[in-house]
C-alpha cells in the first residue's frame, strides 16, 4: 500500500529568516555537517520566532537524522568560532542563537553586496584566503518577494507577523531529549555530555561504584585542573580509568571485607554453653 504524498503548508508552521542573512550563509564555505547544524539551530530559533534557544547536543543529533554527537559538538564549536552563533551553557546543553551581523563573522572580509544594475543580481561575499563566492540570485520579476507578493499572500504574512509563534508548532511532534546527567569539561572549551544510558552501562561495569559520585568527583578535578583536561575522544579513557580506580562505595553496599577465617572475630562462640561452662 502506497503511502500518501506529502503536501507541507506554511499553515503549519515555517522558518522565517531574512533573505539577506540567508544569502550570507550559502555563500559562507561551511563543511556539509557544520551546515546542517546551523540550519538545525535556525528551525530552532527562528522557527519559533525565538533568537535563542536552549538545546542539547542530543536533541540536534536527533533532527539531523541521528548524527553523531560528537559530530554536533565539533559543529557547533566551529560555528562559535566563525561568530556565526552565540553559544553559552544552559540548563538543558548551550543556549545557542544565530549572529545576525555577519559582517562579524570570521573569515568575511567584506559584506555581502547586492549589485542592482545587472539583470540578474549577484550576492558578492570576500570571504577569507582571498576566495570569493557569487550567489546568483533570480531576478525579482520572475519569482514573488515582498514587494509583488499578491495581495492575499500579502494579508497572510501579516498576520502571521502579528503573532508570536505559528500555531501550527504546537500540533509539531518534537522527539523528546532528557537533559544530561552532568557534563565534564572538555579541552576545546565545549561540554562531554553524560547520558542515563552511560552511567547504567559504567554502573553495571563497576557494580561496587558510586558513578554518579565519582563523576561529580571527575568534574570537580577537571575544572580545578585546566591544564589537565582531556580531549573529547579521550573522555572515555579517562572516565573508564577513573572509575576503575575509585573507592567511593555505592550507598547501601555493605563493604566489611571477609577474612580468610570467615570473620572470626564477629562469630557468637558461647551460643548453646552454660553459664557454668556446660552444653
Amino acid at each position: 500500500m502506497s503511502q500518501a504524498a506529502k503536501s507541507p503548508q506554511v499553515e503549519d508552521g515555517f522558518v522565517r529568516i531574512a533573505n539577506e542573512l540567508f544569502d550570507a550563509i550559502t555563500a559562507f564555505p561551511l563543511k556539509y555537517t557544520t551546515l546542517r547544524v546551523l540550519l538545525v539551530v535556525i528551525r530552532k530559533t527562528y522557527g519559533y520566532g525565538k533568537k535563542e534557544d536552549d538545546m542539547s547536543a542530543s536533541q540536534i543529533a536527533a533532527l539531523c537524522g541521528d548524527m553523531a554527537r560528537t559530530h554536533v559538538n565539533a559543529a557547533l564549536n566551529e560555528l562559535a568560532a566563525l561568530n556565526i552563533i552565540s553559544k553559552r551553557q544552559g540548563t538543558y546543553g548551550s543556549v545557542i542563537g544565530v549572529n545576525k551581523d555577519y559582517s562579524t563573522w570570521k573569515g568575511v572580509t567584506n559584506s555581502v553586496q547586492v549589485d542592482e544594475s545587472r539583470p540578474s543580481e549577484t550576492t558578492r561575499t570576500n570571504l577569507g584566503q582571498g576566495v570569493t563566492n557569487l550567489v546568483q540570485v533570480a531576478r525579482t520579476n520572475l519569482v514573488h518577494t515582498k514587494d509583488n507578493l499578491p495581495k492575499d499572500n500579502l494579508q497572510k504574512e501579516s498576520a502571521n507577523a502579528d503573532s508570536s509563534a505559528p500555531s501550527g508548532y504546537a500540533r509539531l511532534a518534537l522527539i523528546p531529549t532528557p537533559p544530561p546527567v552532568l557534563t565534564l569539561p572538555v579541552k576545546d572549551g565545549s561540554e562531554f555530555e553524560v547520558s542515563d544510558d552511560m552511567v547504567a552501562e559504567w554502573s553495571a561495569a563497576y557494580p561496587v561504584v558510586d558513578v554518579r559520585a565519582e563523576l561529580v568527583k571527575a568534574r570537580v578535578w577537571l575544572r580545578a585542573s585546566p591544564q589537565r583536561l582531556k580531549t573529547r575522544r579521550g573522555m572515555g579513557k579517562f572516565i573508564v580509568g577513573w572509575l576503575g580506580r575509585s573507592t567511593t562505595p555505592r550507598p547501601g553496599l555493605a563493604t566489611g571485607r571477609k577474612t580468610a577465617h570467615g570473620n572470626f572475630a564477629q562469630q557468637d562462640y558461647r551460643a548453646g554453653v552454660g553459664d557454668d561452662g556446660s552444653f
